[in-house]
């Protein structure tokens, strides 16, 4: 269900013209106005109302006509004087006064405008709050305030039947959230064994916001297939599964095969499936060859010999950062189309990762590996974060204050590479020194994953013979 607004829009969209809609809309369930900025309690209270009943709208500066017709009636608006310390006191009467802090968003409506009579140098505060998944919303008092039919003014909650609906309200997005982890990707047999990145995408765990891309499904495809970009990773295949929007790389793949694969739900919900090749030699001096292309390929076959010199095996995760560069573009792209302008959170699974030994092409990683020995993967499946609820997700920062498009990309998908590296054992970062003679590190990654796709290449070459 769209969350209910009195001007048919998004925040975001309203402009002052829009202000005249409210001389047809009355207090009650959606809708308060406050004269003037009230105080923090009277803030919180009326957050907390709509958070915990079914979302609504505060406006501060416009005073309603009369208790017998209380659509708005006067638009004195807040003196510009005014208007930043309201704001600020907002954001914080909700942190402070209320337990969990609730989502809301802000827009400010400045005059003069001749349809409202808001004069010059005022304006009025919008407030929208949507009804929230994580209720209740405690007030600091230790009363529960919900909206109650047509009264303007938010009352505290007693009925224990009501009070239960809400702390089961977010059962539903948490049973969600663990479904969704718990859906791996189906394996055939010959990929059974073959180790895979499974990257979860969601833009708003809690659901409260009616993230949607109404996009067509030709503008999504041009979004999952631009072959430009800093890294472009474009998906040539596309189809719609269900619900779902597919892209798959087919080109120079098997279609049989699981290959980089995009799962997408117009909620800006996404999975994101990434091979990751593996050798498994009976002597480590095949891996030479495997690997052939790699500058310190050597390296690793003489590292291993000093632990053993049979079987192993080594899974190569050098493309994999370029990879992420290309999701976090796509990412950008999609989000977008669907208007959303937050950050977006992740979460990372390993998946068919037993005893396997991460192999990266970068001295400073292979110098830990010859200091402390090479890390190996003890369980099948490893995920970060390891829990299932819509809070336990890493947040990947969009870094709109940063105006270089690549730095934000790479931004990004750092974000994304450490929780990954963690898993790993490898450094998801190594310290860097402008005076030194040595390049950075999410360069190495970059250059590693470059010479990645002349080894696959190799691999290619040699298969087909």
């Amino acid at each position: 269900m769209s969350p209910y607004s009195p001007f048919n829009k998004n925040i975001r969209d309203i402009e002052i013209a829009d202000l005249k809609e409210l001389k047809q809309a009355s207090e009650g369930w959606y809708i308060e106005y406050k004269r003037e900025p009230p105080n923090a309690g009277a803030i919180a209270k009326s957050i907390s109302a709509f958070s915990n009943t079914y979302g609504g709208w505060l406006f501060i500066g416009v005073e309603e006509e009369s208790k017998e017709n209380p659509v708005a009636g006067k638009f004195p608006g807040v003196p510009r004087r005014d208007v930043d310390s309201s704001l600020q006191r907002l954001r914080k009467s909700a942190t402070d006064h209320l337990n969990p802090t609730p989502h809301f968003e802000t827009k400010v409506l400045w005059g003069p405008d001749s349809d409202t009579g808001l004069v010059d140098d005022h304006a009025v505060i919008c407030v929208w709050v949507p009804q929230s998944i994580s209720a209740p919303h405690i007030h600091k008092t230790g009363q529960i305030y919900r909206r109650v039919s047509d009264a303007s003014e938010p009352k505290p909650e007693n009925d224990r039947f009501v009070l239960d609906q809400l702390w089961r309200r977010a059962d539903e997005i948490k049973q969600y959230h663990r479904e969704w982890y718990e859906r791996d990707p189906e394996f055939s047999k010959g990929e059974e064994d073959r180790p895979y990145v499974r990257l979860m995408l969601v833009a708003d765990p809690w659901a409260e916001r009616d993230v949607w891309i109404d996009s067509d499904n030709d503008e999504v495809r041009a979004a999952l297939n631009q072959e430009a970009g800093i890294s472009a990773i474009p998906f040539d295949n596309f189809y719609t599964l269900g619900d779902e929007l597919i892209g798959r790389q087919l080109n120079g793949n098997d279609p049989q095969n699981l290959t980089l694969t995009w799962r997408l739900r117009r909620n800006l919900i996404s999975d994101v499936i990434i091979p990751l090749p593996l050798s498994e030699p009976d002597n480590v001096d095949i891996l030479k060859l495997d690997f052939y292309g790699y500058a310190n390929v050597q390296r690793l076959v003489c590292l291993l010999k000093k632990y053993q010199s049979g079987a192993t095996r080594v899974v190569d995760i050098n493309y994999l950062f370029n990879i992420l560069i290309g999701v976090a573009e796509i990412q950008e792209r999609l989000c977008k189309l669907a208007d959303w302008r937050e950050n977006y959170f992740i979460k990372v699974k390993l998946l068919n990762s037993w005893r396997t030994i991460p192999f990266v092409d970068i001295p400073e990683v292979l110098d830990r590996f010859d200091k402390h020995g090479p890390p190996m993967c003890l369980d099948s499946i490893i995920s970060v974060p390891r829990q299932t609820g819509p809070d336990k997700y890493i947040e990947v920062l969009r870094h709109d204050d940063v105006e270089n498009h690549e730095a934000k990309m790479l931004l990004q998908a750092l974000r994304m590479f450490m929780p990954l590296a963690l898993s790993y054992g490898i450094p998801d970062w190594l310290p860097y020194d402008e005076n030194e003679n040595r390049t950075p590190y999410f360069r190495s990654l970059q250059e590693a994953g470059r010479s990645a796709l002349e080894v696959q290449k190799n691999r290619n070459d040699r298969h087909n013979k």
